[in-house]
């Protein structure tokens, strides 16, 4: 009787390690099916990053739910945090949304040169890359804005629906009778086609405000550590696929598996957050083929994100330029855009370091045939 038992004891043992092994083996083939694919290539607004405690949503189509990391909100959805909860949305790659708690707000566009939400109630910091060619216009039921450069902003909504902003860097045109322009080290109270302008002490943050830097400044450290080699090839089969192209965006949000969040890989060299914080890394370090570098109107590869295809993005090529330029280029060569980039080299990893004026570090590719060939998906890498 015994020995039955014990034989038994010793089958049920090797039935549960072979479940196990079973189990462990099901895990490890799912990783290396997911290892291709490890790292998800973006140049779309409306992803969400972070969230703390209840974030809800209401889609335009009337269903709801509550927000998670990497939903993803739509023109016209309507997001609401709970007391104590905050949410970190993606704007166009390299900009950020931050809402506070007992916030509401929902995105009227969301296109590179035309990025519009409107703050329906709480507040909110905006971490943005903007300029008078890309802009990025914020309203409340009683006020209207526009970030004309970029940096971090405050907005706040007023019991009576008007805005109180405040300039952290950057400069704001108000909606107002006067146009009034709000510049780095003030604030305004936007009522009633009203504007009051004051200065503001910068020195006294309160938590939602050392929360959002904290993010910039973990999310740039994010950035300098997307070394991987493997990244290129997600890169390459994302942009034969048609999900990015260079004259689309400033460059792309890409997730990184080991932090479990987006962080924003730019397309040019030595660039710094609207924080001021630098990046360490940019799409030079990948050795992208010249396809890569074709203005959408000429043929180059890429489907929507790099052919002609998308006019979208053909016209943020095209407007005002004869010889189309990308625009993380006319970005670069936006004057007063303080913090945006500095003569850092590819090596540095600094992560506080800005920049009193903007230098244009790009240098196009040499002159080669155009050709309309996809690009190819196995080429060496070369740091």
């Amino acid at each position: 009787m015994r020995k039955q038992i014990m034989r038994l004891v010793y089958l049920g043992v090797l039935a549960v390690m072979a479940c196990q092994a079973i189990h462990g083996q099901s895990e490890r083939d799912a990783a290396v099916a997911a290892a291709g694919d490890k790292y998800v290539i973006s140049a779309k607004a409306g992803g969400v990053n972070y969230v703390e405690g209840s974030v809800s949503i209401v889609r335009k189509d009337g269903t709801g739910g509550y927000l998670t990391r990497r939903d993803e909100i739509g023109i016209g959805d309507v997001v609401t945090t709970g007391d104590n909860s905050k949410a970190e949305i993606l704007l166009n790659p390299g900009s950020f949304l931050r809402i506070g708690s007992n916030s509401s707000f929902q995105f009227k566009t969301t296109s590179l040169d035309d990025l519009r939400i409107q703050l329906e109630s709480g507040s909110a910091i905006f971490e943005v890359f903007a300029s008078r060619d890309f802009k990025v216009r914020v309203t409340t039921p009683k006020a209207k804005m526009l970030l004309i450069l970029s940096g971090v902003y405050r907005v706040d909504v007023g019991k009576d629906g008007g805005a109180n902003v405040e300039v952290w860097e950057g400069d704001v045109l108000l909606g107002d009778r006067n146009a009034t322009v709000v510049s780095s080290g003030r604030s305004a109270v936007l009522s009633g086609g009203v504007a009051t302008v004051q200065k503001f002490d910068r020195g006294n943050k309160d938590e939602f405000e050392l929360w959002s830097r904290a993010r910039g400044k973990e999310l740039a450290k994010q950035s300098a550590k997307l070394r991987d080699k493997a990244l290129r090839n997600s890169l390459l089969t994302s942009f034969n696929s048609g999900r990015w192209g260079m004259y689309g965006s400033f460059g792309l949000w890409v997730y990184n598996p080991l932090y479990g969040g987006f962080c924003f890989l730019p397309f040019g060299n030595g660039w710094n957050s609207p924080y001021g914080f630098g990046y360490g890394n940019c799409m030079c370090y990948y050795n992208m083929p010249y396809t890569i570098y074709t203005p959408p109107n000429h043929g180059g590869g890429g489907g929507s994100g790099g052919g002609s295809s998308n006019p979208t993005i053909t016209a943020i090529a095209t407007s005002g330029d004869r010889s189309p330029t990308p625009p993380f280029v006319r970005m670069q060569g936006t004057q007063g855009s303080r913090g945006i980039m500095d003569t850092l080299g590819p090596n540095n990893n600094s992560t506080d370091r800005s920049s009193s004026s903007p230098i244009i570090i790009y240098t196009p590719p040499p002159s080669v045939p155009v050709s309309t060939d996809r690009a190819p998906s196995t080429d060496r890498v070369h740091h």
